[in-house]
């Protein structure tokens, strides 16, 4: 009961602080991948924020009072990814040389949802056509392996709170029928977990060694270009991926 209490109150100050009655949000939970040198600040949207100013309370709470960041030529240049509402969490690079302006923020709040974009598949390689391009190949195919090319897969990201993400359908093996098929879908890497590093939005596969211990397996690491109510746009290094907000249809 003590413990619940002191929670509470904690709560209560934060919200005091940031002048809003929005329920405050879960402490930030420390990544089980170690990343060191982040120079990432995080804060929660206090009232104040406009098109000038982002006003904020400093994640992990310290009991300070609210900060202020000149945005101004951030806004201008199309570095703020998303809309930044009151009670929001917020993603921050400061300045280098000026600690008065940020250059980036990313409001990590409304990265929370389901992403996806649409992937076509490919050919699977041929003897009998080695050697021709792939309009060539494509206008070689039966009509019935066309229209198969032209069904599309939906692939994404499933970005969670606390740090925790989803990869649909990357746990899902080939089958005898799949690699049967002339066509083929590329495979999708399975990441569990993310941060923003330096204002970089980073995903790994993490799992817990023999000891307990947690490994890194993989990681890939993209720049948000884009954060809308209904779009996301990440650059990779290999170009830069469009998904759309996937909405659930409630069941009747």
């Amino acid at each position: 009961m003590k413990i619940n209490t002191l929670f509470l109150t904690i709560a209560a100050v934060m919200l005091v602080a940031c002048g809003t009655k929005q329920e405050a949000p879960k402490s930030e939970e420390i990544l089980t991948t170690e990343v060191t040198d982040d120079q990432t600040i995080y804060g929660l949207a206090c009232d104040g924020c406009n098109d000038t100013v982002v006003v904020f309370l400093r994640l992990p709470y310290n009991g300070s009072d609210p900060d202020t960041l000149y945005i101004l030529d951030a806004v201008k240049q199309r570095h703020i990814m998303g809309k930044i509402r009151i009670g929001d969490k917020l993603a921050i690079m400061r300045n280098e040389t000026d600690s008065t302006v940020a250059d980036l923020v990313i409001v990590t709040e409304q990265l929370m949802g389901q992403w996806r974009h649409q992937v076509y598949p490919t050919l699977h390689e041929r003897a009998d056509m080695e050697g021709n391009t792939e309009r060539q190949k494509i206008a070689q195919l039966p009509d019935s392996i066309k229209a198969l090319l032209a069904i599309p897969k939906e692939y994404g990201l499933d970005i969670l709170h606390d740090n925790m993400m989803y990869v649909p359908g990357s746990h899902v093996k080939h089958v005898t029928s799949d690699e049967e098929s002339p066509v083929e879908y590329p495979i999708a890497q399975f990441y569990n977990e993310w941060k923003i590093f330096n204002g970089r939005f980073v995903m790994f596969h993490s799992t817990a060694d023999s000891l307990g211990e947690m490994q890194t397996l993989a990681s890939d690491t993209a720049d948000v270009v884009l954060l809308e109510a209904d779009s996301l746009m990440l650059r990779f290094k290999d170009g830069v991926r469009s998904y759309y907000r996937k909405v659930e249809v409630p069941k009747e």
